[in-house]
């Protein structure tokens, strides 16, 4: 687990100026004198694992950025990229949080090294593995994270909680069009010249990833304790009509 505190005061600036992305204030620890045991431990288990899902998302979204950045993408893209590094810092540490919130991380093995995608073959150029990032990790997989925060926002009762699922909804809407504003660069110029065999195959890498996706959320979907901690849902908390995913990103927008 990284170090999450920092002793230095210059440091501390950029974590503030890093927390001041946020779309919301952080939210205030909750009061857990209804929660028994069993529903705390289970939501204290499933915030610990997303202390890793969103740090990996810090270590593959750098991959990006160094690839983005050797091959002279537009600047904007860079920005972005950077950006969305900076939010999956601000995840961690809001997931880091719930699980000190509900009774800490010291009897914990949490391990954030080298969680990233596997290394890139030496017979797939940087371009495509750039494309390939932004179609899997962003397009399709932040698509499908919004919908599954969705489920767990609506199923969780304590407000802490919600509050928190809120700040993650909002920044996983704008990761979602990011990534779709990020594979437009790779359908014209140099980046498109790079990548030209990948491209044809692309709506079908995305129809199987996001059935996978679909398919494992699916699977998850059993119910169990710490629902009201955002550690559960049950299949049919799973919506996934864009009317509803709109309504859902409006009300986390104006809690």
């Amino acid at each position: 687990m990284i170090e999450l505190a920092t002793d230095s005061a210059l440091l501390r600036r950029f974590v503030r100026d890093l927390d001041a992305t946020s779309p919301r204030p952080p939210p205030a620890p909750p009061l857990l004198d209804g929660i028994t045991d069993e529903d705390r431990e289970a939501a204290r288990m499933v915030w610990a694992g997303r202390i890793v899902d969103e740090y990996r998302s810090v270590a593959v979204f750098s991959e990006l950025l160094q690839l983005l950045t050797d091959l002279e993408a537009p600047f904007a893209a860079l920005c972005a990229v950077q950006r969305l590094i900076g939010d999956e810092l601000r995840h961690t540490q809001l997931a880091a949080a719930v699980v000190d919130w509900l009774g800490g991380s010291a009897d914990l093995a949490i391990d954030l090294r080298d969680v990233g995608l596997p290394p890139r073959g030496s017979t797939t150029p940087a371009a495509i593995r750039a494309l390939h990032i932004i179609q899997r990790e962003l397009v399709v997989a932040e698509e499908e994270s919004v919908h599954v925060l969705d489920a767990y926002r609506r199923a969780s009762s304590e407000p802490a909680i919600v509050a928190t699922f809120d700040v993650l909804l909002v920044d996983e809407v704008r990761h979602a069009a990011a990534g779709r504003a990020l594979l437009a660069q790779f359908h014209t110029g140099h980046l498109a010249v790079a990548c030209a065999e990948a491209l044809p195959d692309l709506a079908q890498l995305a129809a199987t990833d996001r059935a996978t996706l679909r398919e494992t959320y699916a699977a998850t979907a059993i119910g169990g304790p710490g629902r009201a901690l955002g550690a559960s849902i049950e299949r049919g908390d799973l919506v996934y009509p864009a009317t509803r995913l709109r309504r859902s990103c409006m009300d986390a927008r104006q809690v």
